[in-house]
């Protein structure tokens, strides 16, 4: 067989396959199904911000009851058309806003569960966390009640943020401790460092170590920065470092409630070391209520 002769026949292959994937998609054709996807963006108190610019990119990732599949290809806008066999159990997964700078974004498998499927937060060079991008995410289900109806209509796959954000301010930090040439930092432990497919917190505990600003009064801030929500039953440990030393932590306010970080919700910490003993004042806003010139 020639040289020419092969090539033809692996490029007649390769275009016969390619016909049936998009015959699957356009043509109501026996054994395959097709669904139409819509993605809209909500906030944590459900208000549409789809066109607010709130998510700059989508990733859909498409699994069946034997795991991942493929990538599903960029739509129109927020509109997708999904072709696979009609006998598969279908689950979409919707991210928004990966990104590479901050978050490990795998190249999945084919076969990799939902639970194995995880996205990660990057690490600095000292081992400590970089903050999440600003995620979203949800999952749709896709079977017969949401395939493609003669009318056209479409399903809705609703994003949700899925990260929280903190703020920290310090008062009277040097009066309290003293001046000193040595760099603060601080250390937000908070829940797992990476995510699963199916949104749920995982990995090793997270140590994020975000930007700093001491003003001229020798106190220190912390703008806003994203995590990873707090579980449940978990919490948050606020580290203050001097150097290389620990100076102060707590995982409590000054009433003794846990420290949570809510998804959607900023949660603003001010800590008082103005009196013999420190106070940790707390106070939860809305995302869009940031006061601070600062870029989340």
């Amino acid at each position: 067989m020639s040289f020419f002769y092969k090539h033809i026949c692996f490029f007649m292959l390769g275009m016969g396959l390619l016909l049936m994937f998009y015959g699957c998609i356009r043509e109501d054709t026996d054994g395959c199904a097709q669904y139409a996807v819509s993605v809209k963006i909500v906030d944590a108190e459900n208000h549409d911000i789809t066109s607010t610019g709130a998510v700059v990119s989508v990733n859909l990732y498409l699994f069946d009851q034997n795991g991942f599949l493929r990538m599903v290809p960029k739509g129109t806008s927020t509109d997708y058309l999904i072709g696979e066999a009609s006998d598969k159990d279908l689950t979409l997964v919707a991210w928004g806003n990966l990104e590479t700078d901050s978050l490990e974004v795998p190249e999945l498998l084919v076969g990799t569960s939902l639970e194995d499927a995880r996205i990660a937060l990057l690490k600095r060079s000292n081992g400590n966390n970089l903050p999440s991008s600003d995620l979203f995410y949800n999952r749709l289900d896709l079977n017969a009640d949401t395939r493609t109806s003669v009318n056209g209509s479409s399903s809705v796959i609703v994003l949700q943020r899925l990260v929280a954000g903190i703020s920290i301010r310090t008062n009277a930090l040097e009066k309290y401790f003293g001046a000193s040439a040595e760099t603060w930092h601080i250390i937000v432990h908070g829940a797992g460092d990476s995510l699963n497919f199916l949104g749920c917190t995982t990995g090793k505990q997270s140590g994020y170590e975000p930007e700093t600003v001491l003003n001229a009064s020798g106190d220190l801030y912390v703008p806003p920065f994203r995590i990873f929500p707090t579980e449940q039953d978990g919490n948050l440990t606020i580290d203050l470092y001097r150097g290389q030393n620990k100076v102060f932590s707590t995982s409590m306010d000054e009433d003794g409630n846990t420290l949570r970080a809510l998804t959607g919700k900023i949660l603003n910490l001010n800590i008082d070391f103005s009196s013999a003993h420190s106070k940790i004042i707390v106070t939860v806003s809305d995302w869009e209520d940031i006061t601070q010139n600062t870029d989340m």
